[in-house]
């Protein structure tokens, strides 16, 4: 994800905070609200990154085309180059590929341009691919049928909810990952490579208990843009802010309620 190149935590008050909860053993969610308040700026810019609209857009758009008379015609429409009958892995990659050429046409990769493609490419691909049978070798018109079925209000809530807790998780581990690993040994935060584990297994849990807010109006709205002319980039574009102060305001929430 590029976060090894960068260092320390930057050196400001907020960090120096963020670096005394994990030395001084706080909770996850203390650990993680106090890294998203001090990454805030960051994450208000996020929203407005070409990456997460693109990535978002298509992660609407993928189950509408499914249901129209041509799907794959409808999926070239929306810039994924695909063969005439193509599996969920090729979809899943051309969805990468398409946001990687949004984004070197809008201002060049970042690394939180790369973490988007990631977590929606996973998230595409974890949330259709448990109805397959198997990713390799499954009629196309079977992997159609299941995207055809993430565009009901209730698993596109599904397929949203997963997608910002991947990338949520993964914007706070490019800080957090720089600190983490000079907290384990004798005498520190994590005595052993398995509590540093462990640790990470549970800041993941919360980024997906977090993101449970994202799917309780995730599949709505997607239900009333669609009645009301359809999704562009720019009502992605909204959904993405919205969802990412809701995350933002969610944090704070479950460390006051610790």
């Amino acid at each position: 994800m590029g976060h090894q190149r960068l260092g320390s935590l930057p050196a400001s008050k907020k960090w120096r905070h963020v670096v005394e909860l994990i030395s001084g053993g706080a909770d996850i969610s203390d650990i993680a609200a106090a890294t998203s308040a001090a990454a805030e700026l960051s994450m208000i810019a996020a929203a407005n990154d070409p990456a997460v609209r693109m990535a978002f857009f298509l992660l609407t758009r993928i189950p509408l085309a499914a249901r129209a008379e041509r799907f794959v015609p409808e999926l070239r429409t929306l810039g994924l180059k695909l063969g005439d009958r193509p599996s969920l892995v090729e979809i899943v990659s051309a969805l990468a590929d398409t946001v990687d050429r949004q984004v070197r046409r809008t201002g060049g990769r970042t690394d939180f341009g790369e973490m988007v493609q990631l977590s929606a490419a996973e998230s595409l691909n974890a949330i259709a691919g448990r109805e397959l049978p198997r990713l390799f070798g499954t009629p196309p018109e079977s992997v159609r049928n299941v995207l055809a079925g993430l565009a009901t209000v209730k698993q596109f809530s599904v397929l949203a909810r997963d997608f910002f807790a991947r990338l949520t998780r993964r914007h706070l581990d490019y800080y957090l990952s720089r600190e983490l690993s000079k907290h384990v040994g004798i005498n520190s935060r994590f005595q052993t490579i398995r509590e540093h584990k462990q640790f990470e297994e549970a800041l993941d849990l919360h980024c997906r208990e977090t993101s449970r807010i994202i799917k309780e109006f995730s599949g709505q709205w997607f239900s009333k843009q669609n009645y009301e002319g359809g999704i562009d980039q720019v009502k992605a574009g909204g959904f993405v802010h919205v969802a990412f102060d809701k995350i933002r305001r969610e944090l704070r929430r479950r460390r006051d309620a610790g």
